[in-house]
């Protein structure tokens, strides 16, 4: 999905806290619109199509509950608001958000709400971008009688290098006029996806999930461990048709399996092609995952590859195959070239023992 050409129609901020610090206060709520300028719009229509747009590591996710008054029934509710309900409504959903920040690592900080309209692959859509960004500190450069001074900035938000950072991005797919009768939106009307910086960089499931699962009472898209398991086969056999080596192309797969391994929580290939890849083979790959209409991350599930991930194996012409856990596999396993009589040299670190 390729979005683009976001504009900004209207905004808010309001504070948001850790559940337990409701008890002694509320957040700070914003009485009306921000205004951003022509400058703020295209800052944040940046920050925005870099989270989800083509390439980026934004996941689908499903509504689990589009009942009256739920987070999706908020949200959907406030494209067609005027002013003073779109206040109102995004108070609600500030409050819904710090009531979810139960996790201990959870900081407080700052929750926009922006409506708007973008192009969805070339078609117009609307779109309600909810965005949870931390605060971070640094500074505000001026240049006075040749000189460059620092002032001092604590509370700095949706900077390009910040990191902590989380985006719901909520596409209406099936336009319903604001003239026809108020009914609720059905989630089968829209799409949402879920930029989070934890899902990305950690293992840390509950940290990454308690915005789109807790919050905005959303799953993973059904389709995640299919997706995950066609990613792997584009890439093994984009690493088994590589002009390479027998063996370097081993090793590849060796990596391929460990990148598949580790505590990320997304797939994505651009990612994976500068992690494991050639240099000089990253962007065909890269072209082969969009030609089979992978060009965004995917959130990880090995239910359909566990098989794969247990053991790494290499087969030969001859019917013999070697099998071996990958990281056993990646240590004391090398497979050479096919010499000109049609053997290859293997070779295995150990000594061989005689099975009864």
């Amino acid at each position: 999905m390729i979005i683009a050409n976001i504009q900004i129609e209207k905004a808010i901020a309001h504070e948001v806290i850790r559940a337990a610090d409701l008890v002694e206060r509320p957040p700070i709520f914003s009485e009306g619109l921000m205004e951003l300028g022509d400058n703020g719009k295209s800052l944040i229509s940046k920050r925005l199509i870099s989270a989800v747009g083509s390439g980026s590591h934004c996941v689908d996710v499903t509504v689990t509950d589009a009942s009256e008054g739920s987070p999706f029934d908020r949200a959907t509710m406030m494209l067609d608001c005027e002013d003073e309900g779109f206040v109102r409504e995004s108070q609600l959903l500030a409050v819904a958000l710090s009531e979810a920040q139960t996790t201990g690592s959870i900081k407080a900080g700052t929750v926009v709400f922006i409506v708007g309209s973008c192009a969805v692959d070339g078609e117009q859509s609307r779109f309600h971008a909810i965005i949870k960004a931390d605060s971070d500190q640094g500074f505000y450069r001026q240049i006075r009688d040749h000189a460059i001074t620092f002032e001092y900035v604590k509370d700095m938000l949706l900077g390009e290098s910040q990191r902590l950072l989380k985006i719901a991005f909520i596409i209406e797919d099936v336009f319903c006029s604001p003239a026809e009768p108020s009914e609720p939106r059905e989630p089968e009307d829209f799409s949402i996806k879920v930029f989070d910086s934890m899902m990305q960089n950690s293992g840390d499931g509950n940290a990454a999930a308690y915005f789109y699962r807790t919050f905005l009472k959303c799953r993973q898209a059904d389709n995640s461990a299919r997706k995950t398991k066609q990613f792997y086969e584009i890439a093994r056999d984009f690493i088994n048709a590589l002009d390479l080596p027998q063996g370097d192309k081993v090793d590849l797969r060796g990596d391929l399996v460990a990148y598949f391994r580790g505590n990320q929580m997304t797939l994505e290939p651009r990612t994976f092609a500068r992690s494991v890849l050639p240099q000089g083979t990253q962007d065909s790959f890269i072209r082969a995952c969009r030609d089979k209409g992978m060009t965004q991350a995917i959130t990880k599930d090995l239910g359909l590859l566990k098989g794969k991930m247990r053991k790494q194996s290499v087969k030969f012409s001859s019917n013999v195959t070697i099998y071996a856990p990958p990281d056993v596999f990646r240590d004391a396993i090398e497979v050479g070239e096919v010499g000109e009589d049609g053997w290859t040299v293997v070779r295995i670190r150990g000594t061989a023992q005689v099975m009864a």
